[in-house]
């Protein structure tokens, strides 16, 4: 039985309120969370305080694998949305599974939302409100994969941005006397402007005290999907394996990855003004194409009302015309001296 309009307004907008509300609680507590994990992680990976507990449960605790479950993805896309979490900086055991559990809460939501909706309104609105249930769910059940591809995107230049301090704070280290992992561990110390480089390099550290250092440079490639990384896996594996010079390397590689962000940020500079084409030609010349015709506008305006019609230019046209062809009074001979004018 259709429900009266208010009452169905009402049912709306509570059920929206309660979505919006759990969006915001979660991705609240995804955010403000991550620094204090990122903290735990780097305790975890450190030498001092190795990790011996539990990983954490995760936002949805143990319903994180039942819920992570019901989205169909192959074995293969699991791999790679591993690979893309690791790449972003998310290294907790079950963050796939939680980024995945969101999904399908953000998939599923609306849909249940806009059935009882179906439901409840009128049958002339089921057919729009299915479909926006249906567009909204396969929007929503993109938001978390966006979010880990932003993020990813975004830990991989802050670790390309501090990777040249890093190269030169490890030849340092390494010229003064200092093995590559006793350096390792130093210059993560040292790098709290880029805390990301730190966790990347403690992480290095400590997978090569478990599995050697060709590993654990072989997983920093992959982990670290850079070019400028994999050139400095190179050159450790090639100081462990061969024994050669790494001090001039290490500075060799800081300086032209220096040079290449210099260049990078010339780049983006030349670009500032092909950027700045599209908010000119769309914000400031229709302001002073205003500016500059609105006079002329205004006067052609004021003229053609105050010009005569066509029809007023034909009466006097025709008014013309009649006085053109009107027969000329004849006018008498004026008389002659001595002579006595004659009435016609």
């Amino acid at each position: 039985m259709p429900l009266s309009s208010d009452l169905a307004v009402a049912l709306v907008l509570a059920a929206v309120f309660c979505f919006v509300a759990l969006a915001v609680y979660v991705v609240g507590r995804l955010f403000t969370e991550r620094p204090a994990r990122e903290d735990a992680r780097l305790k975890e990976i450190s030498h001092d305080s190795p990790f011996n507990g539990e990983p954490e449960a995760g936002v949805f605790g143990a319903w994180a694998p039942a819920l992570a479950a019901q989205i169909p993805e192959s074995e293969t896309e699991k791999q790679e949305f591993r690979q893309m979490l690791r790449q972003a900086g998310m290294y907790h055991p079950r963050a796939s599974e939680t980024i995945y559990a969101l999904r399908f809460l953000l998939l599923i939501a609306p849909l249940v939302i806009a059935f009882v909706l179906a439901v409840m309104m009128d049958r002339q609105y089921t057919l729009p409100i299915a479909l926006t249930g249906v567009l909204v769910a396969v929007v929503l059940a993109i938001v978390p994969r966006l979010y880990v591809f932003f993020r990813r995107r975004r830990h991989m230049q802050k670790i390309r941005d501090g990777l040249a301090d890093v190269i030169d704070m490890l030849g340092m280290c390494v010229s003064g006397g200092m093995p590559i992992s006793a350096g390792l561990e130093q210059v993560a110390r040292r790098m709290t402007a880029y805390p990301e480089c730190a966790n990347e390099l403690l992480l290095l550290r400590r997978q090569a005290e478990l599995g050697g250092i060709k590993r654990a440079l072989e997983d920093f490639t992959r982990r670290v999907n850079l070019p400028e990384a994999a050139q400095l896996a190179g050159l450790l594996l090639r100081n462990t394996n061969l024994g050669t010079e790494l001090v001039g390397s290490l500075s060799m590689q800081a300086d032209h990855l220096r040079l290449a962000r210099r260049q990078a940020a010339l780049t983006e500079a030349n670009k500032t003004p092909v950027k700045l084409l599209f908010p000119i030609m769309f914000c400031f010349a229709p302001a002073v194409l205003i500016l500059l015709t609105a006079p002329a506008v205004m006067q052609l305006e004021e003229y053609l009302r105050t010009a005569p019609t066509m029809q007023d230019i034909r009466g006097q046209v025709l008014s013309h015309q009649q006085h053109a062809t009107m027969p000329l009074e004849v006018v008498p001979p004026a008389p002659q001296a001595g002579q006595i004018p004659v009435r016609p």
